[in-house]
């Protein structure tokens, strides 16, 4: 790249540059990156914080102490400036904003990458104002280093590393079947199981035959109905479809492959109780799964 501002990439950037701070704060990547906005070269007159996202980058000036930005003016470079830039020929400017107490810009990264040094020249003119609201002291200012060159003007350069934003992982939701605890239904293939009721009772919660996702517990009947909850264990989660918690009551212990679809009792968890007829065997049949980070597919 050559030794020009990045700012003049296209006249279309320089129309987006100088948008001030919206509601919502932008998605950056990350950490923002914190330098001190220098009044008079030793007066700490507030901050300047540089950030990015995968498109702009951001550039927040903020006053404390009782000081206030009039106009603010901002050069982002390729290079770092060995001398004070004129601040009225910077490609970014607030105009007259007086008197705020904060402002951003936001600058189009282009084609710029995650890790490239950039170099700023942040420039403020701050002032102090009496109870009146009349402006009684006034100072340039700078964020980031000083340096007090033997001749021409003081300034500040702020150097900051283009961040790299993490890409969101990809999970998918590995689904199984699980039910409570208790006798099977038939010896032979399905592994389905139905629980003998026991007022006041838990059993555990099998997931895939073997893996132990949660518990279930059987109420007291009141008034010849039970209250049948279930609690799972992380990782595990119920499926998010509808229907993931179907019961059947029996008077008689039963035999034969069941059929949860056809089973007389469902809801939806959360949340994850059902109240039932009270009777003498329950098969509780549960939708669950967990989340496994996957690779994610290419676009």
């Amino acid at each position: 790249m050559s030794r020009k501002l990045i700012a003049l990439f296209t006249v279309a950037l320089l129309l987006l540059a100088a948008l001030p701070a919206q509601a919502q704060e932008p998605a950056i990547c990350g950490t923002p990156q914190v330098y001190t906005l220098w009044g008079g070269k030793t007066i700490n007159a507030g901050s300047v914080t540089v950030s990015n996202d995968e498109t702009n980058l951001y550039v927040k000036y903020e006053t404390t102490g009782g000081w206030y930005l009039k106009e603010v003016h901002l050069y982002v470079l390729d290079y770092e400036p060995m001398v004070r830039l004129t601040p009225g020929g910077a490609p970014y400017k607030s105009g007259d904003i007086a008197y705020t107490t904060s402002y951003t810009f936001t600058v189009p990264l282009g084609d710029i990458e995650c890790g490239t040094t950039l170099w700023l020249q942040a420039h403020a003119s701050v002032a102090m104002l009496d109870g009146e609201g009349n402006e009684i002291q006034g100072e340039t200012a700078y964020g980031g280093d000083i340096t007090d060159p033997p001749q021409g003007s003081w300034y500040g350069n702020i150097r900051y590393v283009v961040q790299c934003c993490e890409e969101e992982p990809c999970f998918e939701f590995m689904d199984e079947t699980a039910w409570a605890a208790g006798t099977r239904y038939v010896t032979r293939g399905n592994w389905a199981t139905f629980t003998p009721y026991v007022p006041g009772s838990t059993v555990n919660l099998y997931a895939g035959q073997t893996m132990l996702a949660g518990t279930v517990y059987f109420s007291a009947p009141v008034d010849g109905w039970v209250t049948i909850t279930i609690t799972l264990t992380p990782p595990w989660e119920f499926a998010p479809v509808s229907e993931n918690i179907k019961v059947q009551d029996y008077e008689f212990a039963p035999s034969g492959n069941p059929s949860p679809g056809l089973f007389a009792w469902k809801t939806t968890a959360p949340p994850a109780t059902i109240t039932v007829p009270l009777n003498n065997f329950y098969g509780v049949h549960a939708d669950v799964g967990y989340w496994v980070e996957v690779e994610c597919p290419v676009e």
